[in-house]
């Protein structure tokens, strides 16, 4: 296929190999490119060369004695700047407020095992003036973005907002505040209501979660919001120890000396005695203690539970037979349960199962995708474990494909030292048939290790392999790493 040469004031030429015709901001961009003093010979443009960050996504940029960013071009998806993203603190905050901060936060991410994680993120503008659509939910949310920007499907692949369908199904994230204030988040893969500061612990965010003896293992809220998650909030205690910090706070909590809170605590246990997580904590609890009671007082023990069969047959037949025990039956059979998603009433706990997933599968489903005519400067999420955030409309999204590390050194400092911080890059960083030593927390946590299951017994051996090669270039088409020097 023959090249066109492009009729622009460049000091080097620039040859087209395009497929299309190229807009004025391709054209603009190839230009800016090919007027760089370091260039080599000339600047290619590849047949499906597009728009990227940087440089056209299907350029070729030969270089001399230099390195220079996004040499290839990067393809960035991003938001509106008023899209708002949950926090732990228990708070949304829009994107673009977020990337004014240059702080580091923590968002919700979906992990490959599928399920909702805490994960450290930065935010950044992305790109200019760029063109906009919205996607609308069944929720009634709705989502501007780059056309390009990947959204999680409920099936943990990733499809670009363009070519979303009404009624594809999304992977969801729903989140909610409990009657004391804590902060709930639905796990997807089960449809569990799990307390936010215990997702942090178990992301490892929080450290080694210690172990107490003779105690249960909580977390305290030091600052007395149950909301607020940021780490510097939460402290490990056990649960004796933090019962008794409390009580020991006369002056700001009264109440734990009353016997309204007294009422108010017994009420809660019931409560949590009749639910199955209550159910089964009270049970191996209560298990641990007739154990211990039966092994220091065996004489007192058996003299207790002697005649026991006898005594529970007849209680057992009476109630079984008695109007108490139908009028429970039915009570239970007939109880009305409320769908924490759309409100509706269902009957039994089995039915509201059904209602679930029959209704709401536990996702979000796509309403309808709208091309804007309005343009925006846009903005995304880096969040270098997971690759993915929560948007507070309750979906999750790819993050932004680049990652910068700022460092201490200016272009004085490094001036005749480019060609050292070349080698020590590519020392550092293995090519080729090379691998890394050790396996990154980021590589397991990547969500398609499961996809080796769908291949051939040969491809599945080598998983251990592939996580030591990711993160290296490889031996192919290889991608590169850029150094923006100021």
């Amino acid at each position: 296929m023959p090249y066109e040469e492009l009729k622009l004031s460049t000091p080097l030429p620039v040859l087209s190999w395009a497929n299309h015709p190229l807009g004025h901001e391709e054209t603009k961009m190839a230009k800016n490119v090919a007027s760089l003093p370091f260039v080599y010979k000339h600047v290619s443009l590849m047949p499906d060369v597009h728009l990227g960050k940087g440089a056209l996504v299907g350029s070729v940029i030969a270089t001399k004695e230099a390195i220079i960013p996004a040499a290839i071009g990067v393809d960035i998806g991003c938001f509106a700047g008023e899209t708002l993203v949950p926090l732990v603190d228990g708070k949304s905050y829009p994107i673009a407020e977020l990337a004014i901060t240059q702080q580091e936060f923590i968002v919700y991410s979906y992990a490959y095992t599928g399920k909702v994680v805490a994960a450290k993120a930065t935010a950044k503008l992305t790109r200019r003036n760029a063109e906009l659509l919205k996607v609308v939910l069944d929720n009634g949310e709705e989502i501007k973005c780059t056309p390009d920007h990947q959204f999680m499907l409920r099936d943990g692949t990733y499809q670009e907002a363009c070519d979303l369908k009404p009624s594809t199904s999304l992977m969801p994230f729903y989140s909610q505040v409990d009657r004391d204030g804590y902060t709930l988040i639905q796990q997807p893969y089960s449809g569990r209501w799990q307390k936010a500061h215990w997702i942090l612990a178990r992301s490892g965010i929080l450290g080694k979660v210690p172990s107490f003896e003779r105690q249960r293992t909580v977390i305290h809220h030091k600052n007395f919001d149950p909301a607020d998650n940021r780490p510097d909030y939460l402290e490990f205690m056990g649960d004796k120890d933090h019962s008794a910090y409390h009580r020991l706070l006369v002056d700001r909590n009264t109440h734990w000396q009353s016997p309204k809170f007294e009422e108010k605590r017994k009420l809660a246990l019931s409560a949590k005695a009749k639910t199955p997580d209550g159910y089964r904590y009270y049970a191996a609890r209560g298990t641990k203690n007739i154990v211990q009671y039966m092994q220091e007082n065996p004489d007192h023990f058996k003299e207790s539970v002697s005649g026991n069969g006898e005594r529970g047959k007849q209680y057992l037949t009476n109630y079984n037979t008695s109007e108490k025990c139908w009028a429970k039956s039915k009570e239970i059979a007939n109880r009305i349960y409320t769908c924490e998603i759309c409100g509706h009433e269902v009957k039994s706990p089995i039915g509201l199962h059904h209602h679930r997933w029959k209704q709401h599968a536990y996702n979000h489903k796509v309403v309808d995708v709208i091309r804007l005519q309005e343009r925006q400067d846009v903005y995304c999420l880096t969040v270098p474990d997971y690759s993915n955030f929560a948007l507070s409309a309750g979906v999750f999204v790819h993050n932004c494909g680049m990652m910068a590390v700022k460092t201490p050194f200016n272009s004085d400092q490094l001036e005749g030292k480019l060609k050292k911080i070349r080698l020590d890059i590519e020392a550092a960083i293995p090519t080729g048939f090379n691998e890394n030593k050790d396996v990154e927390k980021s590589v397991t946590n990547w969500q398609y290790w499961h996809d080796f299951k769908d291949l051939h017994r040969g491809v599945q051996d080598l998983e251990g392999k592939a996580m030591k090669q990711m993160g290296s270039l490889g031996g192919g088409e290889e991608l590169p790493l850029t150094v923006v020097i100021q």
